[in-house]
């Protein structure tokens, strides 16, 4: 991409479209992390449940092996063919320069400055104050609403009693390997106590990416939330398999 002053007059776009698009350099940053921790195959189960065509198609030309260049001329004839001003182009610049820098082994601290670059001073301002984690006080105020709320679509009792049994590091674990969207389709049928936990053991913006996943979400079709719940006990077969001592009977 000619990122020169053409470019600039295309992207820009209203204050409000930035604020949008800042959860998307949370969600990018959420999958570097998970590729550096555990490696670019561990991208594979959140490619195959991504909503977004243009994130889950980079996502498969990078865990099929395309190397960087190839995956790049990819994304970039996309955008090109596509004509996209604004917000759109905006959104997928944002996704073009998170896989690549994912591929390539940026680290997350300098992705996150190399991302937020698109958004301007005000946008990377913006996203500092709205990216850190909440005050204990605001996070168990969120919890406590989805208590009352009582919206759990299949009470996850197993995952529940797995989950129970971990100490933190060991959740910390499971976590780095769950999808956030199979996270969030289970989160409300987790115990009180289970959900603090898991927003305790998640680094900031991963915690506040959780939040506004669940936030955002509608009703969760019951089907799905069992199809998650699945997926998630398969990981943590997965881990038994591999027969670290917290997981050995």
């Amino acid at each position: 991409m000619d990122y020169g002053w053409i470019f600039s007059r295309k992207i820009r776009c209203s204050s409000e479209d930035k604020r949008q698009c800042l959860g998307l350099v949370g969600e990018v940053i959420t999958l570097a992390n998970k590729a550096r921790d555990f490696g670019l195959m561990s991208l594979v189960d959140y490619m195959d449940q991504c909503p977004n065509y243009f994130l889950k198609k980079g996502l498969q030309l990078i865990v099929d092996g395309e190397k960087p260049q190839a995956v790049r001329e990819v994304l970039e004839l996309y955008i090109l063919a596509g004509g996209y001003r604004g917000k759109d182009l905006l959104e997928r610049c944002v996704i073009l320069e998170g896989l690549m820098g994912i591929q390539n082994g940026l680290s997350p601290k300098r992705l996150t400055e190399l991302l937020l670059s698109f958004f301007g001073e005000e946008g990377a301002q913006l996203y500092a104050a709205q990216f850190t984690d909440s005050s204990p006080g605001d996070m168990e105020s969120f919890l406590r609403g989805l208590e009352r709320a009582n919206l759990s679509p299949d009470p996850t009792d197993g995952l529940n009693a797995t989950m129970g049994r971990l100490n933190d590091e060991e959740i910390q674990h499971c976590l780095r390997e769950v999808g956030t969207m199979d996270l969030a389709k289970v989160f409300k049928g987790f115990s009180p106590e289970i959900q603090l936990r898991v927003f305790n053991n998640l680094p900031q913006r991963g915690a506040t990416f959780l939040r506004e996943v669940i936030e955002r979400m509608e009703a969760v079709i019951p089907a799905d939330a069992a199809e998650a719940q699945e997926r998630i006990a398969a990981i943590l077969s997965d881990l038994k398999e591999r027969e670290p001592p917290w997981m050995r009977d």
